[in-house]
């Protein structure tokens, strides 16, 4: 079965060595960009790992992404902003659902929030429902 892996649980597979898990299925560019904010607070911000895992971590995100089907949403922004403004979600959760929605497809998250919310449009878990 294919899912729509949020940013999250993209992170959460590298983090814990579970990249077979994601590959094959869909995330959206976005993800490129949120997982590249949560390396650079990792290493700028939060101080955890050094410059050089920062760079070996960034190779890794993007032999991960080349893995998955790297989606876009274009020219679906009122939609996604309707979903936005339904479920009370930021613009780039609510992506995520429309995507997942519009392919009728399952939602990975680890946000237990956005689980919560999401529920009401499209079958969403955490990446232990996918093990």
């Amino acid at each position: 079965m294919s899912y729509v892996f949020d940013s999250s649980s993209v992170f959460r597979a590298i983090r814990e060595n579970l990249v077979e898990t994601v590959a094959g299925s869909c995330t959206l560019e976005l993800a490129r960009y949120e997982l590249g904010n949560i390396l650079w607070k990792e290493h700028a911000v939060q101080r955890r790992i050094t410059g050089e895992e920062l760079k070996r971590l960034i190779r890794l995100v993007k032999d991960v992404l080349s893995l998955m089907e790297v989606r876009t949403v274009g020219c679906h922004e009122e939609e996604i902003l309707s979903v936005a403004e339904e479920l009370r979600l930021t613009f780039y959760d609510a992506s995520y659902v429309y995507y997942a929605m519009k392919n009728r497809l399952p939602l990975v998250t680890e946000d237990s929030t956005l689980i919560d919310k999401a529920r009401s449009r499209v079958k969403a878990l955490k990446l232990d429902g996918v093990l």
